[in-house]
Formats: C-alpha cells, sequence, structure tokens
C-alpha cells in the first residue's frame, strides 16, 4: 500500500510540474512557422520576380516607342527584358531564370501607321500576336524554391505566370 501511494504521489508531482512545457509548445509551432516562412519567402521571391519583368518591359515599350519596328530593333528590346542590356551576350545571365527572347512578346497597333507598341510576357488564356518581324512568344512561369504544396499536403503551387504588359504610343512617323 505504501508503495502505491508513493507511485500516485510521484504521478502528482509530475503532472504538476512545467519544466518542459515550453520545449512541447516549440514542437507544435516549429512546422506552422516554417510553412510561414516558406510562403512569405516564396511571395516576396513571386513578387521581386514580376517587378524585375515590369521594368524590363517598360524599357523595352519605352525603347520600341522611339525606333522602328524592325528585326534588329525588335531583338534589341527583346534583350532589354531579357538582360537589361541592348545585346545579350553568352556571358550575360537572364534578369530571371530561364527568362529568354523566346518569352517576350512585341504588338503593334494601328494599320498601315503603328499608334503604339505592347511589350509584354504572354500568359497561356491570352497567346501572342506579334508584330511583323516580331517572332511569337510562348509563357513565362514563376519557379518557386519551396514546394508549399508539398508541405500542407495539398496541390497547392506557386508555379504562377508571370505576365506583365506595357503599351506606348508609337512616337516615330
Amino acid at each position: 500500500m505504501k508503495r502505491c501511494q508513493k507511485v500516485l504521489t510521484r504521478i502528482r508531482q509530475l503532472l504538476h510540474r512545467e519544466d518542459g512545457g515550453a520545449l512541447a509548445e516549440l514542437a507544435i509551432l516549429v512546422p506552422f512557422l516554417a510553412v510561414m516562412l516558406a510562403g512569405v519567402c516564396e511571395f516576396g521571391r513571386y513578387f521581386q520576380n514580376y517587378n524585375t519583368a515590369a521594368k524590363g518591359t517598360r524599357a523595352a515599350a519605352r525603347y520600341l516607342s522611339n525606333h522602328k519596328l524592325t528585326a534588329a530593333e525588335i531583338d534589341r528590346a527583346q534583350s532589354l527584358v531579357v538582360c537589361g542590356k541592348l545585346a545579350c551576350t553568352g556571358s550575360d545571365r537572364p534578369l530571371l531564370t530561364n527568362l529568354t527572347k523566346a518569352n517576350v512578346c512585341v504588338e503593334s497597333t494601328g494599320t498601315p501607321k503603328v499608334t503604339s507598341v505592347t511589350v509584354r510576357l504572354p500568359t497561356p488564356d491570352l497567346a501572342c500576336n506579334p508584330t511583323t518581324n516580331a517572332p511569337a512568344a510562348s509563357p513565362y512561369t514563376y519557379r518557386p524554391i519551396f514546394n508549399i504544396g508539398a508541405l500542407l499536403g495539398t496541390s497547392l503551387s506557386m508555379a504562377l505566370p508571370i505576365a506583365p504588359s506595357v503599351t506606348m504610343y508609337y512616337m516615330i512617323d
């Protein structure tokens, strides 16, 4: 009987102690914090990539609004979007991972006189309708670092299309 009493007393003491409470709470919260950190990082990277692509398309549209729409000038404008320079060389890294000239769409409105020029990265839903001397373009998709869907156990994917578009008036008569 005394032995049973000692065991019950010891169990009561263990139940009233709070030595490992903080560690247990940390073990419960760490997975949620890791998923939240991954999500914040991916959203930040997505918007940074979108902002970079938007600035590139703006620079290319501004360039084309003041130059004739020849194949050489369109190629230079596409280089502005891809690597930030008028001419990309083999050693130049693209501004965005896996972005190529094949992802840049150059369109114009007005016939026979061009009135505006649009430079954009097309989406899967809205295909490229290239101007004369411009090649067709394919969509550009963001490539996430973390597979958040796998972390959450769902099919959620951050592999979203990045599709900025800039239209400017064509300044050449």
